[in-house]
């Protein structure tokens, strides 16, 4: 195969010479025609710029130097600094030996190489998709060249245990003598291994142990086929001939067209169009040979969605949001990667919610996913919606709060702190303000309730620490009678409180709080040994449990 050496060449055509005139040369450092640094009658500069009764060369402003442009890693010697700085590059006035970014070296990329400075070297490895090396101990492109060719591929043959045996490989790696162009398959190869460049070892004329096109293997995303001495050959097609081309090396365009993953059969991968090699998984309507194949990097979620690779996107254990997860739930991310659906748990105990989002792009809506901390811990000590609602600072909701109940700590249950006073979780105090001041104000009445949206798990065995969360779901009702005057009696105030609805209504509030009382678990099964309901000191239980979908803490309603 022929090497195609690549690299650039910068040319650079500035007028540094007297303009052959009768009168006064003028060193223009831009013509009205366009030119920069040019010796022109004073009539053809442009006024905008400098201009000087001399020539070029003994200007300030046309002084000649390095020109780098990161961009390309281009360098250009002997440009004046106004044409660099105009064209985006940077002027250094020393040469371009002197100035770091345009050292030379030895830029591999595949089997193609070229003497060029790091930055062009990495711009390269952009524009061709593929890694590069880079190697600064080369000094020259004669040598530069020569380890191009050293990338050269084709089989390395030798005698090892009175076999020829043979190696699919680089001639550096081969580290051969002697390079033949005529095969002779009779010839003595006692003086060490010899290069066959472009062979594959299968080849008839190598007369190697080397059979061809035994199994398959993956090689930079494209599918193989491998002799069986284990050595890559062509990439596969079920058209085992033309993949072959009689044992020597072909384009794998040549066997057959870039794959998008539709052609089982053929293993030449695009992963631009959305296919990479990945093993065969089934049982049946594999390819043809062999147990890799183009597989499709797009992947299809759970739902039964196609999703584009890379696309990510959120999933759960239930029901989400708005104080309803249910015990022992936890939230995930999936991503599609070259075709398979990755699964990345947030952090356990909902200690971190998963977030969805997209964007817009030419192939349609890109989805994002991504797991944030759920920022709980202070939705109950807010008094004010506003600041409940804050969703800069907290996770957050704000729920009517139940006439007629004091909420305490379970460690207090006897508080006395007034209907609708704001009763500190846990310590049992009076909390001044709204949770977001440092100053004390009197105690405000509780118009509602600020909750956690997204309730956080518990280590329900451990009791310090379930008690500590769902000690704050302790409410008391005080319903009061009118008695009548032959010792009948009526209910006048906070009458709700001995209903079951008022209870569910309660309980719903409690388990908002985190894994608390009698609910459901991500398998759907329903507890109720977290929670208790008494009046007057006597348990209740409502006729439907399921209408208690969520308590915790103690309920307790006395009558006076």
């Amino acid at each position: 195969m022929n090497k195609l050496m690549f690299g650039f060449v910068a040319v650079l055509l500035i007028g540094l010479g007297a303009a052959a005139t009768s009168g006064p040369s003028f060193c223009c450092e831009r013509t009205t025609s366009g030119g920069w640094c040019i010796n022109e009658e004073e009539s053809a500069c442009d006024i905008s710029y400098s201009v000087a009764p001399t020539s070029c060369e003994s200007t300030s402003f046309c002084r000649l130097g390095t020109c780098y442009e990161s961009e390309e890693g281009i360098c250009m010697e002997r440009t004046p600094g106004v044409v660099c700085r105009d064209g985006g590059g940077t002027w250094d006035e020393r040469g371009v030996n002197e100035i770091p970014q345009c050292q030379l070296g030895c830029c591999i990329i595949a089997d193609q190489a070229a003497f060029v400075p790091l930055v062009r070297c990495k711009r390269l490895s952009t524009l061709f998709g593929v890694e590069n090396d880079y190697r600064t101990d080369i000094k020259s492109e004669v040598e530069c060249i020569a380890v191009a060719n050293a990338q050269d591929v084709g089989a390395c043959v030798y005698d090892k245990d009175f076999e020829r045996v043979c190696d699919f490989t680089t001639r550096g790696e081969c580290g051969a003598v002697e390079q033949v162009e005529i095969i002779d398959e009779n010839a003595s190869i006692d003086s060490g291994k010899i290069f066959y460049q472009d062979f594959l070892c299968s080849a008839e004329e190598l007369s190697t142990a080397c059979a061809r096109q035994t199994t398959t293997t993956c090689y930079k995303g494209d599918v193989y086929w491998v002799d069986s001495c284990g050595n890559r050959e062509n990439v596969y097609s079920d058209d085992m001939a033309r993949s072959w081309n009689r044992g020597k090396v072909i384009d794998s365009d040549d066997v057959c067209d870039p794959n998008s993953g539709s052609d089982i059969d053929c293993g030449n991968c695009d992963y631009m169009l959305g296919s990479r090699c990945a093993e065969w998984s089934g049982f049946a309507g594999g390819p043809e040979y062999g147990d890799h194949y183009c597989r499709r990097t797009e992947c299809v979620d759970r739902s039964g969605n196609a999703r584009i690779n890379g696309e990510s996107w959120c999933i759960d254990d239930g029901v989400t949001g708005e104080g309803t997860d249910p015990a022992g739930s936890r939230y995930y991310r999936e991503i599609c990667v070259d075709g398979e659906v990755r699964v990345e748990p947030c952090a356990d105990y909902r200690n971190e919610i998963c977030l969805e989002g997209s964007i817009e792009t030419s192939a349609g809506t890109f989805g994002t996913a991504a797991c944030r901390v759920n920022r709980w811990q202070d939705c109950m000590i807010q008094t004010k919606e506003e600041n409940c609602l804050n969703i800069d600072k907290r996770d957050c909701l704000w729920s009517s709060a139940l006439p007629g109940v004091n909420w305490a700590p379970a460690s207090d249950p006897g508080s006395s702190a007034g209907t609708g006073s704001v009763i500190a979780p846990i310590t049992g105090k009076s909390i001044f303000g709204d949770g977001d001041e440092d100053d004390e104000v009197a105690v405000e009445v509780r118009i509602g309730l600020c909750l956690p949206n997204y309730p956080p798990g518990l280590k329900f065995w451990d009791n310090s620490s379930a008690s500590a969360i769902c000690g704050q779901a302790h409410a008391n009702c005080t319903v009061y009678y009118e008695k009548k005057l032959y010792g009948d009696k009526k209910c006048v105030e906070n009458c709700d409180c001995l209903l079951e609805n008022w209870a569910a209504a309660a309980n719903k509030i409690c388990s908002m709080l985190g894994d608390c009382g009698g609910y459901v678990n991500y398998q759907g099964v329903y507890t109720d040994d977290g929670y208790e309901w008494t009046i007057d000191g006597v348990n209740k239980k409502p006729k439907n449990d399921a209408q208690l979908t969520s308590t915790g803490g103690i309920l307790k309603t006395s009558t006076g």
